[in-house]
This record gives C-alpha cells, sequence and structure tokens, in this order.
C-alpha cells in the first residue's frame, strides 16, 4: 500500500485514536478526535480498494533496467565494454553452453581496448553466434 503522505495519515489516525481512548467521557474531545480517526482510516481504507495511491508515477529512466545497462555500459568507454563482454559471456554460461569457462583477463581486456568499430563488429558476432544457438 502506498500512502499519500507517506507514514503520516495511518500515523494520525493512531494518535486520533488514543486521543478519543483518553478523553474517555468528555466529547468535546473525544467526538473530534474520533472523527479523524475514522476519516483517516477511511482514506486509507479507500486508497488500499483502488490500489494506487496519489503518489504513483512512472519510475524514471533508471541505469539498473536491462536498456539503460546496456546504454550506459555504451557510454562508459573501456569499463563500459568489460562490462558488456562479461555479460556475453554470463549470457553463453545460462544459456546454450553452460560449460564454458570464463576468458582470460588479458582476452576481456583486448576486446575491450579495441577501436569502436571493431568492438561493435565483435558484438554482432557474438550476438549473432548466441541467437544461433538458442
Amino acid at each position: 500500500m502506498k500512502f499519500p503522505f507517506g507514514a503520516l495519515l495511518p500515523a494520525l489516525a493512531v494518535v486520533a485514536t488514543a486521543v478519543a481512548v483518553w478523553a474517555n467521557r468528555n466529547e468535546a474531545i473525544a467526538v473530534p478526535a474520533g472523527a479523524f480517526a475514522v476519516a483517516a482510516a477511511g482514506l486509507l481504507f479507500a486508497e488500499a480498494w483502488t490500489g494506487r495511491g496519489p503518489t504513483d508515477r512512472l519510475p524514471a529512466p533508471s541505469r539498473e533496467a536491462p536498456g539503460g545497462v546496456v546504454r550506459h555500459a555504451f557510454r562508459s568507454g573501456r569499463l563500459g565494454r568489460t562490462r558488456i563482454v562479461e555479460t556475453l559471456e554470463r549470457l553463453e554460461r545460462s544459456g546454450p553452453r553452460p560449460e564454458s569457462s570464463r576468458r582470460p583477463r588479458e582476452e576481456v581486456a583486448r576486446l575491450a581496448g579495441l577501436p569502436p568499430s571493431e568492438f561493435r563488429e565483435y558484438l554482432r558476432e557474438r550476438l549473432d553466434e548466441l541467437e544461433a544457438r538458442t
């Protein structure tokens, strides 16, 4: 459940309920506090029933989304290329060739250091190979 004011509204409902109980027979305090507690609880139930709150928004684009990770890796130069090569290896081991071993660090460094056009060609070949095997 998403609260419109975070944990503030439920906390206010609890406090208002406590004040109403504490007021005992003092109707000047107990009735308004009880009414506030019921209204706050009603808002919380309505929000839970609709399944969305006023704070629902589309999430901001994230580096952690699959497309964001790849875009970020391409923009990160050599370190990003290393991440791309390692991701391809992980895909290969989790898919068509689970028995394959990791590339030596020197090979990964060599691939990451390729000029951009050669690196893109390597990626095309590697992705075509992975796609053919799945």
